[in-house]
């Protein structure tokens, strides 16, 4: 299989780094990245940043076409909520495939008063105000076009709704009861309308628009009630690979919608590090590949600053590491995290082995050279009709590349990841019950 270049902009996002991370050490897509601002967080990953015009101005796809050209790109993905829906509507004329939903959705979900509109009466939605004369104090304000929480406003009396006419045109905001409950995002991933996963997680602490302290939800009845209502909306709406929504509790404790996003979510990292990588699959998917969803069934929450930091119930004793493409990078590198993740792991008294399939009569020169021979408490060359879970013993943990290998590993009750989720392994402490 090729390479494909991918084009992420704006690079300089939280979004943006989401989705940097899901590709990180990936065999087939490599990242390319641009940014509308010259300075931002993106400047920081020691790699060349294309500077492009914001996307409402003329020059924008002109520029844009240039970079495509220039690097060859296959597929860009939008870490912008302006970005995705300027995006898709010149998809076409680009001649490049972006990540996301089309035109049509994007015209619906990019408007908070469309979205309630269109699914009226087919989900719990917030009782919305039209009158000034119908409005019950405490109501939540926030822009029919906006994101991240922006010039959204709590107003709890008629003097403060004042104050806020006078600030602000009001026919560019939805009135909204307040809803004074409990807040979720559930990520979710579709394939032709028919939904493959969704998983609900918290948002306990936000910080402009994105959470930086999540749980994922173990409480069945909610996670039944989250399954219902993206079946509802992924079969409405007719949605094609990653998106999520939120919905909050209200007064009485039901769930009511918030809003739907057409695109990778900051804080996908949570269900990320169960094993469901949204953006390899939207990828895969987009590239003709049938996907499929699998993964780790652990607790886990993070909370973050700066740096995302991890809680899991995961307890091993062996640790299992693929080479080609998992420890052993392009033939040429050794990957830095996963022997931070092994040394770990042997800090820790625990088992390490690697588990390879190599018929590149490469691994040993490869393990001398970077003298790591004896790391590890055995290797294990297996034929290329082995299966990997065969050899390994309980209580263990399985690093590779291979989706097929790390799918039977979980079937069998072990846990499996790919490079993506290394962070996650090396930061996390378990939940103590």
């Amino acid at each position: 299989m090729k390479t494909y270049n991918i084009l992420v902009f704006p690079c300089g996002t939280e979004v943006a780094n989401e989705i940097i991370n899901s590709l990180k050490n990936h065999k087939y897509f490599k990242i390319k990245l641009a940014s509308s601002e010259r300075m931002s967080y993106c400047n920081f990953h020691n790699q060349k940043i294309y500077i492009l015009p914001y996307v409402t101005d003329d020059k924008f796809i002109g520029d844009l076409k240039e970079v495509v050209d220039s690097e060859s790109i296959d597929f860009i993905i939008p870490a912008h909520d302006d970005v995705a829906f300027a995006l898709n509507h010149i998809e076409k004329a680009m001649n490049v495939n972006v990540i996301g939903q089309n035109s049509a959705i994007n015209e619906i979900v990019r408007f908070k008063d469309k979205t309630y509109d269109y699914f009226k009466n087919i989900l719990p939605i917030p009782d919305i105000y039209d009158k000034e004369e119908d409005v019950i104090f405490p109501i939540f304000v926030k822009p029919k076009k906006g994101q991240g929480s922006q010039d959204s406003f709590l107003i709890k009396d008629s003097r403060k709704f004042k104050h806020f006419k006078d600030q602000y045109s009001i026919d560019k905001f939805v009135w909204m009861e307040y809803l004074s409950g409990n807040e979720f995002t559930i990520d979710c991933f579709s394939d032709k309308g028919n939904l493959l996963y969704a998983g609900g997680r918290t948002r306990e602490k936000m910080t402009r628009g994105i959470s930086v302290q999540s749980t994922f939800v173990n409480d069945k009845a909610l996670q039944e009630q989250f399954q219902n209502f993206a079946n509802i909306i992924s079969q409405k709406l007719m949605l094609h690979g990653l998106w999520f929504y939120q919905m909050k509790l209200d007064k009485n404790g039901k769930l009511k919608l918030l809003e739907i996003g057409p695109r990778v979510s900051g804080t996908m990292m949570l269900n990320r590090s169960r094993g469901v990588n949204f953006v390899e699959l939207a990828l895969f998917q987009k590239l003709g590949f049938p996907v499929e969803v699998t993964f780790n069934d652990i607790e886990i929450s993070l909370g973050r600053a700066l740096v995302p930091k991890y809680k899991t119930n995961i307890k091993y004793e062996n640790l299992y590491i693929d080479f080609d493409d998992t420890l052993f990078l392009d033939e040429k590198y050794i990957n830095t995290d996963l022997m931070k993740l092994i040394f770990q792991a042997k800090n820790k008294n625990k088992n390490v082995y690697l588990i390879t399939k190599n018929k590149k009569n490469n691994l040993t020169k490869a393990l001398h050279k970077f003298g790591i021979s004896h790391v590890f408490d055995d290797i294990l060359h297996i034929r290329d009709l082995d299966k990997k879970v065969d050899y390994m013993k309980k209580s263990s943990v399985l690093i590779d590349d291979s989706f097929q290998e790390r799918r039977e590993a979980i079937d069998s009750g072990l846990y499996a990841f790919g490079n993506d989720a290394i962070e996650m392994l090396i930061l996390n402490s378990r939940i103590k019950k």
